[in-house]
């Protein structure tokens, strides 16, 4: 008995031209997908388009404020850089964090040029705090205001609370820094010297711009850090920013200083670590910067 090729190879083969299975699902599936592409293109909500709508937001060009002597004044508007993680303080309005009010993350970024998310105004506290000129004491409390922009559609304070179960640090789980649009208790903020040992002689002294202080929370009495600790988002990676006190472990002989009456117990004796460390910059600072290179 004689078989044909077909039999022998397993029966007739379909042809190039013959559809079989899903094919009719599969290219109305395509359609689909193309429509919703054309439609979010057309209404601008693709992810590269409002990546690229918020970071036009974020980084729109502002303007600092220029004493001729240098001084910091209340309503000065500057910047803040960390001595530890080399970065800008800064706020993400697209990263909230829950709390009572909407309250937005801060980072230190790397970028050193003035924009909206990156310049914060000194204000004062209490008209009534002892000081009859605008300048900005060492020991003086006042407020870190940031003015309203993309996401934020109202003044923001930076503000710091307790370490709880609910409120800490995304990363190194130390006390929690954020933006915080009323202006309570917790916003309050006082400049240090960074040098433990002139600290007292130092009080109630005029702060100029480009010199380093410690900035301490009234609240809680902790201290505005940054350390390189990763943290990334739609600016790329930035660093943490938290309240924790970086003092030196070296032994101080506080014990004995306070014998001998040198000292008191009020006296803070460790150094600050450079995560304490901060400089406010003026456009004063930036113009020389820019006339060295």
């Amino acid at each position: 008995m004689q078989f044909t090729p077909q039999q022998l190879t397993g029966g007739p083969k379909y042809g190039p031209k013959c559809r079989i299975g899903n094919w009719s699902e599969d290219l109305e599936l395509e359609e689909i997908k193309l429509k919703d592409f054309l439609k979010k293109k057309e209404i601008g909500s693709l992810f590269v388009n409002s990546k690229q709508q918020q970071l036009e937001e974020c980084l729109q060009q502002g303007e600092l404020s220029e004493d001729p002597t240098g001084q910091m004044r209340f309503g000065h508007r500057f910047m803040l850089v960390n001595h530890q993680s080399e970065g800008f303080l800064c706020a993400n309005p697209h990263d909230k964090v829950h709390k009572a009010e909407d309250s937005y993350a801060l980072t230190c970024g790397s970028n050193p040029n003035p924009c909206v998310r990156n310049i914060f105004e000194v204000v004062r506290a209490d008209e009534n705090d002892g000081f009859d000129d605008d300048a900005l004491h060492y020991g003086q409390n006042f407020r870190i205001k940031m003015m309203p922009f993309a996401g934020i559609k109202e003044s923001v304070y930076v503000h710091s609370e307790l370490v709880t179960n609910l409120a800490a640090a995304k990363f190194s789980r130390h006390q929690e820094v954020v933006v915080y649009p009323k202006p309570n208790g917790q916003t309050l903020w006082q400049a240090l010297h960074p040098d433990t040992q002139v600290r007292f002689e130092m009080e109630g002294q005029e702060i100029k711009a480009g010199e380093p202080v410690v900035l301490r929370h009234v609240h809680t009495g902790s201290f505005l850090s940054s350390d390189k600790i990763p943290y990334h988002n739609i600016f790329g990676p930035e660093s943490e920013v938290h309240c924790h006190p970086y003092f030196s472990t070296n032994k101080t002989q506080n014990l004995a200083s306070e014998k001998k009456g040198d000292i008191t117990g009020d006296y803070t004796l460790r150094r600050h670590g450079l995560a304490n460390i901060w400089t406010f910059i003026s456009q004063r600072e930036i113009n020389n910067n820019q006339q060295t290179e």
